[in-house]
């Protein structure tokens, strides 16, 4: 067997759902991000998991980028580079998000190599160079096809994203072709702004705590009788809003500098139980488990 197929095997990579995927780990998750932006229909939600038809799937790597707890490994097959320009084509449609993160990787410009700009990538750039303008960054422009240019390959510009700071050509390597966890989360390349903001409603929030519990970005923590809410880490997985019982949390998508809230609780002794609690509200008399209790039903502290 030729070094050639040899390199060829070694290049195929199937893409996986990995244990970081929010339906594994929360049955009231409804995140089908990946499912979205798959237009093969090789996805499909299922009641704990995203079930993957490899046979439907071409490797595009659409998946890959929509999922914001990147919980799909995989090479994005299906984008061209050319220095520091993305090269336009109407296979696919990029998203904000992509674009921000492709910014920061080095690309300066879409090249639209005599071709005119569709609609939908129009929209996308648009939107793209106002937060690029929010946030301070030049914005990227639209040029045509130089006379002569040295093509790289999609694959050796994700190769970048294995380590800052190194050429690509240094990372001609199939082993760096895999993305690593969180390569798509914005908060690597823009740690001074917040894309998400997390609203909590404290009149409906029990400080249950499912939310803590099941968002993996640790957004919220309890601090000295305080929760601080980290917006900056949201990465608008919506796992917290799905969890909560009580209808409490809303996730807004708004660009800004980050802001890192902290919100006053108040230490409790349930009136019903006896057991200590926080809550938002000094007036509370029971803790999240007696306020919703059918008194003929047992405590669970007794």
């Amino acid at each position: 067997m030729s070094l050639f197929t040899n390199l060829l095997e070694s290049m195929h990579m199937d893409l996986k759902i990995t244990e970081n995927c929010s339906r594994q780990s929360n049955l009231h998750s409804t995140c089908t991000f990946c499912v979205e932006a798959c237009k093969k229909g090789a996805l499909s939600p299922d009641l704990q998991s995203i079930d993957l038809n490899h046979e439907g799937c071409n490797s595009c790597g659409d998946c890959v980028i929509a999922c914001p707890l990147s919980a799909i490994e995989g090479i994005v097959d299906s984008r061209d580079f050319c220095k520091g320009s993305l090269l336009y084509s109407e296979s696919y449609t990029p998203t904000v998000k992509e674009l921000l993160i492709y910014k920061k990787r080095g690309v300066q410009s879409i090249q639209t190599q005599d071709i005119p700009m569709n609609d939908q990538w129009k929209k996308v750039l648009t939107q793209t160079n106002k937060v690029l303008e929010v946030v301070g960054e030049p914005v990227i422009e639209v040029v045509q096809k130089a006379q002569v240019e040295e093509k790289l390959s999609r694959r050796s510009f994700l190769t970048s994203f294995k380590r800052e700071g190194k050429q690509l050509a240094k990372n001609m390597a199939p082993a760096s072709w895999k993305l690593e966890a969180d390569q798509w989360k914005l908060a690597i390349y823009y740690p001074e702004y917040q894309f998400y903001t997390i609203l909590i409603d404290r009149k409906k929030c029990t400080l249950c705590h499912a939310c803590k519990t099941f968002c993996t970005q640790k957004v919220f923590q309890i601090v000295n009788q305080t929760l601080k809410i980290n917006h900056q880490n949201c990465v608008g997985c919506t796992a917290c809003s799905d969890i909560c019982s009580e209808d409490a949390i809303q996730i807004s998508t708004e660009v800004k500098k980050i802001n890192e809230e902290y919100v006053e609780l108040h230490s409790k002794i349930c009136l019903n139980c006896g057991q200590s609690f926080v809550t938002f509200l000094p007036e509370t008399l029971k803790c999240h488990v007696c306020k919703d209790r059918d008194p003929s039903w047992l405590s669970p502290y007794q």
